[in-house]
């Protein structure tokens, strides 16, 4: 967005003052981008991966005042697009990315057929400041940020549902006209789904965008955290995803709910902890590729999930077994409240066909 007023840049509480500097030409030149430049936001998309919604990538468009870039957000950084703490008219430094290119591969020539396609993977950023012009053109008002900590990072609680994103505006130090192909970036990161459609489109010829984060009009916008807080099964739980159960913010005993397959469930065997007895089972989702294994301490002669079944795990705890894996401990029981639903298709909220649609094609696969 040429024409940036920088008088109207408020900075961010203990940022340090800042130029947005013009780099995306020499990053696409170079194919390098130094650590710690400062972008505009002129964008944010989240749009759903499944038919529920439950499963999104999040896409910024970032700016250095003259041309823009994509660029798709780690999981564990979604909650700051939620909360609005990254949102179209603030200024971020990237600390941890990766730079991507898809596209046709180079001729033996040297030359090559088509254009393609660059992209940040944003693992970790900093918010370091509001344009208000960006923000007032957006047609609203900036979301306060805290006083404390305004480092966007992945060290923070990542317990956050995928947001998702199309790719769009295919990025060229020239005027090209705009490229409408579809290129698959399934690869991106372990942490999306694969993408079904990625569109593109000239971003000289859109104005900033407002964030659309979709979800459906009968589901409550503040999903329950905590699991002894649930007590009306249509109102939704926070879920987490397996891949942030290492990074959640205490590497061990952090309460969760997560929503999985079940790939695999031993016997009952002895166990040092009360009840003396534990049943395992390992336990899969689209974010990551691993399995992620699961100890039941409590009545693990009635934990009977059927193997490739979608189960709803309330109040599981991490811990640092096996690079992050879950345990529910019998000192956890609820009084005989239900804690582990099997294929709960009565809750809307859940989409237990998205993710059994997923496992389906995963076996499929293989």
């Amino acid at each position: 967005m040429a024409g940036l007023d920088p008088a109207a840049i408020s900075l961010a509480p203990d940022a340090e003052p800042f130029v947005l500097v013009p780099a995306i030409q020499e990053i696409i030149r170079t194919r390098f981008c130094m650590p710690g430049s400062v972008f505009l936001v002129e964008g944010v998309d989240a749009l759903p991966v499944t038919e529920t919604g439950r499963w999104q990538v999040i896409r910024l468009l970032l700016s250095d005042g003259e041309l823009c870039i994509q660029a798709l957000l780690d999981s564990a950084l979604h909650r700051f697009v939620q909360t609005g703490e990254v949102a179209v008219g603030c200024y971020v430094r990237l600390q941890q990315f990766d730079l991507r290119w898809r596209g046709p591969a180079e001729d033996s020539d040297g030359s090559e057929d088509g254009r393609r396609l660059v992209y940040f993977v944003l693992r970790d950023l900093i918010t370091v400041g509001w344009n208000e012009t960006v923000t007032a053109l957006h047609g609203g008002t900036r979301t306060a940020l805290p006083q404390q900590d305004d480092r966007t990072s992945t060290k923070a609680d990542k317990e956050s549902v995928m947001p998702q994103i199309s790719d769009s505006h295919n990025v060229e130090p020239n005027n090209a006209e705009p490229n409408h192909a579809e290129p698959p970036i399934a690869d991106v990161e372990d942490t999306f789904e694969t993408l079904k459609t990625i569109s593109t489109a000239d971003q000289k010829s859109h104005a900033p965008q407002q964030p659309r984060v979709r979800a459906s009009r009968d589901k409550p916008m503040l999903p329950v955290a905590m699991a002894k807080d649930w007590h009306d099964p249509q109102t939704p739980l926070k879920l987490t995803v397996l891949r942030s159960i290492p990074h959640l913010p205490y590497a061990q005993n952090w309460s969760c709910n997560v929503l999985v397959i079940i790939t695999s469930l031993s016997p009952v065997e002895p166990s040092h902890l009360p009840p003396h007895k534990q049943r395992k089972a390992r336990i899969a989702d689209p974010s990551t590729a691993k399995q992620v294994h699961l100890t039941v301490f409590l009545d693990p002669d009635e934990f009977t999930p059927r193997v490739g079944s979608a189960v709803l795990l309330t109040g599981v705890k991490n811990h640092r077994f096996d690079g992050g894996s879950l345990k529910k401990y019998a000192s956890d029981g609820s009084h005989g409240l239900r804690w582990w639903f099997e294929d709960p298709f009565e809750l809307a909220w859940c989409d237990v066909a998205g993710i059994k649609r997923w496992w389906a094609d995963m076996e499929a696969a293989t």
